[in-house]
């Protein structure tokens, strides 16, 4: 014999019942909401300064010696080369310079008593076309009066030429064409090096 199951209708009341759990359940599934509070924007500043530099590497070579002939040119075999490196700003400096000096221009080198002037010494910086006697005034307070020489100049007034760096290569010899007769003995000197810009 089947058995037979009577469905119960889902009432008016029922369904409300049924409703309300499920909206119940469903809030309570809902995460909460919290308000972000911020405070004022506040700042700070960073700076980082690099200060200007010209420097001076070790002349190449730093001493030379020759055997000296009276009424002749006496050259120094070697050239000498030093270089010369910057990072300077373009809104202070326009050129960078590397200037020679000897202490006392009327004693550029000695001997004992006999002394040959700056005037006897002279410089070329390409490769001995054109000689120049160390005979000019300071260059902006540096070096000294008679006895300088301007070796180098380069302009730094456009983008990466306020930063570089130049080997200086330059050759030196003793003039004594119409000079009079020198000592017998050593005769010694030192042609001071510096670069400064401006």
């Amino acid at each position: 014999m089947r058995s037979i199951t009577r469905k119960t209708p889902l009432t008016v009341r029922g369904a409300c019942a049924l409703f309300t759990l499920l909206f119940v359940s469903t809030i309570g599934a809902v995460p909460r909401l919290s308000a972000q509070v911020s405070s004022s924007v506040q700042s700070i500043s960073l700076t980082a300064a690099k200060g200007e530099t010209v420097t001076l590497g070790a002349p190449t070579p730093n001493v030379q010696a020759l055997t000296l002939v009276d009424s002749t040119l006496n050259q120094y075999a070697t050239p000498f080369s030093i270089t010369v490196s910057w990072d300077v700003r373009n809104s202070t400096s326009t050129v960078v310079s590397l200037v020679g000096y000897f202490p006392v221009p009327a004693q550029a080198l000695t001997n004992g008593a006999d002394n040959l002037a700056s005037s006897r010494i002279e410089v070329s910086t390409n490769g001995g076309t054109l000689w120049q006697p160390v005979t000019a005034s300071a260059l902006s307070g540096v070096g000294t009066v008679g006895g300088s020489i301007v070796l180098f100049t380069s302009p730094v007034t456009q983008g990466e030429a306020k930063r570089g760096s130049k080997v200086v290569s330059f050759l030196v010899r003793i003039n004594l064409l119409n000079a009079p007769a020198t000592s017998a003995g050593t005769y010694t000197g030192t042609l001071n090096l510096i670069a400064i810009s401006k």
